[in-house]
């Protein structure tokens, strides 16, 4: 009995470790991610699209699945004049994340600059459609 209860407790023992453990790489990423962003809103603001944009697409061809590095990329691509970069990245980015509502109004931006005015208004009803929600 008093077996049973020793290996129960060097279990229990374990699995709180693995979960503090698992906790901390948890955070240590989390807080990489806001530094990322805050470093990429930085250059954004200095006007260093050019640099913005290396750490966008060097992070995500680590991992293809975020979004919000979709979207900003196609902001920046869009701040730039690039609008086929700027849709073909916020549509990825829609694609991950269809909730994501300011995507729709930068969408609505490119579109009309590019003159196609029926997609607009269709980003811009998506927009405010999501925003009320």
């Amino acid at each position: 009995m008093k077996k049973q209860l020793l290996i129960l407790l060097i279990g229990a023992t374990c699995v709180v470790f693995l979960a503090s453990i698992s906790f901390f790489i948890y955070l240590k990423r989390l807080h990489r991610s806001v530094a990322y962003f805050q470093t990429v809103g930085e250059y954004v603001q200095q006007g260093k699209l050019d640099d913005a944009i290396i750490i966008l697409k060097n992070t995500l061809s680590k991992n293809q699945r975020i979004a919000e590095a979709h979207a900003a990329l196609g902001m920046i691509y869009n701040k730039k004049d690039m609008l086929d970069e700027a849709l073909s990245e916020l549509q990825k980015a829609l694609n991950l994340k269809p909730d994501l509502f300011t995507i729709y109004q930068e969408m609505y931006l490119v579109y009309k600059k590019k003159g196609m005015e029926e997609e607009a208004q269709r980003a811009l009803n998506s927009y405010e459609k999501l925003k009320g929600k």
